[in-house]
């Protein structure tokens, strides 16, 4: 096995989680070359990780074509993480042996579109992954940022004593309510440490509570992935929701605290020495996702989680 084609695009945890491969495969296949078809605006995560990054703008029927011309005929063997039609287009694209994420049968995904989803509670994701591509361990995740990006977060990010806060999350029922978030990250700003808010475009009003209720030194919102990474990486803890941010903390080497309701801790949970916090409802998890709405219409797996236990974790983990 001479050349190999990773395909995972989104989303961005997601995507993090799938370099758990990489030092698995070069095991596996020494000297082989690993290619990585991702979405653009993450590509500059991955430079050094695999061989060669192949960007991928979705919504551009120009990108798309590119990258089919591009990966067509060049691969042993295609690695398709992301299982959709599309990404399968590329897979037959790019080599004769392929391997595919298969997360449900025919049937299950009939249910899914009518709210009946398998949800996967057994296996964390890289495990999945792993078993997907033929693999029998799971090895580290890896982010790469370059020497401009490093330079930038010390300059916004500098000395010690720092902890980010990520309000943020794709879906609705995955976040805990962001002025909550906000007195837990005030309580920890008058215990000394200084706070760094984390987020993106989508995360705008979530990102306006944290401001109003902890006035956090710097707001990292408006840098680039690169940055932000190469921020996390100066961090002495970052608190946030199951999403993108946590696994790009531990890609880092730091850790995190995820704050879970809805979804799969086995799943989607942090490595060590990242922690979960959850309630570990009954009704939980209840998807593989998230969603706009609770099923049971409480939402109490985030609702009734109080400031003091998040507090208190956060706290203890420090201290650690």
């Amino acid at each position: 096995m001479k050349s190999i084609l990773l395909i995972r695009y989104s989303a961005l945890g997601d995507v993090v989680l799938a370099t758990s491969l990489i030092a698995p495969l070069r095991e596996k296949y020494p000297g082989a070359r690993i290619e990585w078809v991702t979405e653009a605006a993450f590509a500059g995560l991955f430079e050094g990780v695999v061989d060669r990054v192949i960007p991928l703008s979705r919504k551009d029927p120009v990108s798309r074509a590119a990258v089919l011309r591009d990966v067509k005929g060049r691969f042993d063997l295609a690695i398709d993480l992301q299982n959709k039609l599309w990404s399968m287009r590329v897979a037959r694209a790019a080599a004769p042996k392929r391997l595919r994420f298969v997360r449900r049968t025919p049937l299950q995904a009939l249910g899914s579109l009518v709210g009946r989803d398998v949800i996967l509670d057994d296996v964390p994701a890289t495990g999945l992954y792993a078993k997907a591509a033929q693999l029998e361990h799971v090895g580290p995740l890896q982010v790469k940022v370059n020497e401009l990006a490093t330079a930038r977060a010390a300059q916004l990010v500098p000395g010690e004593g720092w902890i980010a806060v990520a309000p943020g999350a794709a879906w609705e029922t995955k976040r805990w309510p962001a002025d909550r978030l906000a007195q837990v990250a005030a309580a920890l700003r008058a215990d000394g440490h200084r706070i760094a808010l984390v987020g993106g475009p989508m995360d705008g009003a979530l990102l306006d509570v944290i401001r109003a209720g902890c006035q956090p030194e710097v707001d990292l919102s408006a840098e680039s992935l690169p940055v932000l990474a190469a921020a996390l990486a100066r961090v002495g803890l970052l608190i946030g929701n199951d999403s993108g941010l946590v696994h790009g903390a531990g890609a880092m080497g730091r850790p995190a605290l995820a704050i879970f309701g809805p979804t799969s801790v086995r799943r989607w949970g942090p490595r060590a020495p990242g922690a979960v916090v959850t309630l570990g409802l009954d009704c939980a998890p209840c998807t593989n996702h998230g969603g706009r709405n609770c099923p049971l219409g409480h939402h109490d797996c985030m609702q009734k989680l109080e400031v003091s236990v998040v507090l208190a974790k956060a706290r203890a983990l420090l201290a650690s």
